[in-house]
């Protein structure tokens, strides 16, 4: 057993290798877009597809003086919402210190743009109103393409000499909601979190090794949890439940405890491994936090290691604290396995996976569900024979 579950882990741990080495950030642009930006003599184009859904197209139409024509598109679907894009000439990419330029929709049905400097007072509820920037802009418009239903903003701007333009921090944006000309908050998931990027703009290359890394480990954490965690630890409380006293029998040997045993190892090295990457992911992520899928990782870590610990200290049968122990151990079991799904699932709506992981994972619990099931009513079927089978021989031996 114990090299069956080596030979499990080693397989998982190369599919998640082969995982870290996509580059899943950006993706070609749609054809509409890409179609737009041609028209433009536009010459490089990127779409972010899991970053808010964002398309990018640029030209350094002069590497001498440095004159870059932009255009960036998105869908904005609210009645006032906006679209944001600009240049961080900071150390890193992130919000606070972007030169931006933002269009916003009006409730007259009108397209307005103007440039905003992102300041950290904004971090702190200050209003985010158009100001000058230091960048030198010029015409900077905001509008609607009906035929391809995309709002976009383009502009050109002569970058100063001292810019390294093939390695340069951008940022971009959507929100939902704006008061005339002041953009109020955008939604805080990922994709909003993750809408930044150091770029080359002479090649369109990423230079985002750590927003990658980023990326990769959160794969990692999520897969790992649902392997460990959402998986291997239901199928060690099957083979306790069910493989002891039927409908399958184990007995011989103690199969059954081994099997549980190992299941429950198994799983606990992966949840493990994937509960320290989150915590990994929390530390490193300054900007934000999610509080609540952080306190129930940390309570199904501390419950599971109450459990496999309880598993050492279990009292033999005929200890007056078996039947307690018992108690506690199945109570503490069967709770810990439904915070572990909610959790799963917070973590999916974390992950923006909803489309994939999902319904891969509600097919999964669902199958373990239905074993449970089946093997419960098997279970009752085998118990109500058994007692016809007792009345029986009772009336036959008082007959």
């Amino acid at each position: 057993m114990s090299s069956s579950c080596l030979i499990f882990f080693v397989s998982n741990s190369i599919f998640l290798l082969s995982l870290f080495s996509l580059a899943i950030h950006a993706h070609r642009c749609t054809d509409n877009f890409l179609s737009q930006t041609l028209s433009r003599n536009l010459t490089l184009c990127k779409r972010y597809k899991h970053r808010n859904g964002v398309e990018f197209g640029w030209k350094v139409e002069n590497t001498t003086t440095q004159t870059l024509q932009v255009m960036v598109g998105a869908r904005l679907d609210s009645e006032t919402g906006w679209l944001a894009w600009g240049l961080n000439l900071g150390p890193e990419p992130r919000m606070v210190g972007t030169q931006a330029l933002i269009g916003i929709k009006q409730t007259n049905g009108s397209f307005l743009g103007n440039t905003y400097n992102v300041t950290q007072y904004i971090k702190i509820g200050c209003n985010l109103l158009p100001t000058p920037i230091d960048l030198n802009v010029s015409h900077l418009t905001f509008s609607f393409l009906g035929h391809i239903q995309y709002h976009i903003i383009e502009a050109t701007i002569y970058l100063p000499q001292t810019v390294d333009i093939s390695r340069i921090n951008h940022v971009w944006q959507v929100g939902k909601v704006a008061i005339g000309m002041e953009p109020k908050f955008h939604e805080k998931t990922l994709k909003n979190y993750d809408s930044t990027e150091i770029i080359d703009l002479q090649t369109g290359t990423s230079l985002s090794i750590r927003s990658a890394r980023r990326h990769q480990a959160r794969v990692a954490h999520g897969i790992l949890s649902i392997i460990g965690w959402g998986v291997i630890l239901p199928i060690g409380v099957i083979i306790a439940r069910y493989f002891k006293k039927g409908p399958i029998h184990w007995n011989e040997h103690d199969q059954w405890k081994h099997a549980h045993k190992a299941c429950q190892a198994c799983g606990y090295i992966f949840g493990a491994t994937g509960w320290a990457i989150g915590l990994w992911l929390g530390n490193y992520s300054k900007y934000y936090s999610f509080p609540k899928h952080g306190a129930y990782g940390i309570s199904i870590f501390t419950f599971a290691t109450l459990q496999t610990l309880a598993l050492r200290l279990k009292p033999h049968k005929n200890d007056e604290l078996h039947t307690y122990w018992s108690i506690y151990h199945l109570s503490l079991g069967y709770a810990l396995l439904i915070v572990i799904c909610v959790n799963i699932f917070k973590g999916i709506k974390i992950l923006q996976e909803e489309e994939t992981w999902k319904p891969t994972y509600i097919a999964i619990i669902s199958s373990i569900a239905f074993i449970f099931f089946v093997f419960e009513i098997t279970n009752w079927i085998k118990f109500k024979v058994d007692q016809l089978k007792s009345k029986e021989e009772l009336s036959k031996q008082i007959h």
